[in-house]
C-alpha cells in the first residue's frame, strides 16, 4: 500500500502490522508507533520512509529490519527499543533548519538493535544512541557532532570520516575503532577505552 505525499498527524497506532508500505515522502507529526511491525519476514522486505517527515514521532518496541529511511528527517523523533537490523539511514538527519542560519538538533534512538544499519553520510547531530547494538553499522561521512554513544556497540564498525567531535562514547565498545581518519576532538572516553583506541593503530599502552 502507498502512503506516498499523504500527511498524519496527532494519531496512534498500536500493534499494527505494515506490509511492503511506502511512506516517501509523507509528513508524521505526533504520530506514535507500539508494538508495530514494518518488516515481512516471508519476503525478507522492510518499509520505505525515503524522503519522509518524521517530526516528534515516536516507534517504541517496533521491528523495522530493512526500513528505508534515506534521506528522512527524524527531527524531535525517538526510537526506543527497536529492531532496526539493516535499516538504511543514509543522507538522513536529526537536524530542522528554520529561516536561512539556525539549525535545530534533536531525537533519541536508544537502546534498539542498529547492527549493519546504514547511517552513511547522515547527520545526526546530538542525537541520543545511548544502549544502541551498532556492531558493523556503516557511518562513512557521518556527522555525529554532540551525539550520546554511551554503552554502545560499535566494534566492526565502518567510520571513515565519520565527525565525533564532542560526542560522549563513555561505556562504549571501540574494538576495531581506527581513529586516525576520524575527528574526535572534545570526545568523552574512559581511560580504559583510551588504552584500546591506542592499541588499534599499533601503540604499545602498558
Amino acid at each position: 500500500m502507498s502512503f506516498t505525499g499523504c500527511e498524519l498527524q496527532d494519531s496512534q497506532f498500536e500493534q499494527c502490522i505494515f506490509i511492503n508500505c511506502d511512506f516517501a515522502s509523507v509528513q508524521f507529526r505526533q504520530v506514535q508507533f507500539r508494538n508495530c511491525e514494518f518488516y515481512e519476514k516471508s519476503t525478507e522486505q522492510g518499509c520505505n520512509f525515503t524522503f519522509a517527515v518524521l517530526q516528534d514521532c515516536e516507534f517504541d518496541h517496533c521491528d523495522l529490519t530493512l526500513c528505508e529511511f534515506s534521506r528522512s528527517e527524524i527531527y524531535l523523533s525517538s526510537l526506543h527499543e527497536c529492531q532496526l537490523t539493516g535499516a538504511n539511514f543514509q543522507g538522513a538527519t536529526a537536524t530542522k533548519i528554520i529561516g536561512n542560519s539556525v539549525e535545530l538538533s534533536d531525537a533519541t534512538i536508544t537502546d534498539c538493535n542498529l547492527a549493519y544499519a546504514n547511517f552513511t553520510g547522515s547527520t545526526m547531530v546530538e542525537v541520543d544512541f545511548s544502549g544502541c547494538r551498532m556492531s558493523h553499522a556503516r557511518l562513512d561521512g557521518a556527522n555525529l557532532t554532540g551525539a550520546i554513544l554511551v554503552d554502545c556497540e560499535l566494534h566492526n564498525i565502518e567510520a571513515d570520516r565519520v565527525t565525533l567531535n564532542h560526542a560522549d562514547l563513555r561505556g562504549a565498545t571501540l574494538s576495531g575503532l581506527d581513529v586516525r581518519n576520524i575527528d574526535m576532538t572534545g570526545v568523552k572516553i574512559n581511560l580504559d577505552q583510551a588504552a584500546t583506541l591506542l592499541e588499534e593503530i599499533g601503540v604499545d599502552v602498558t
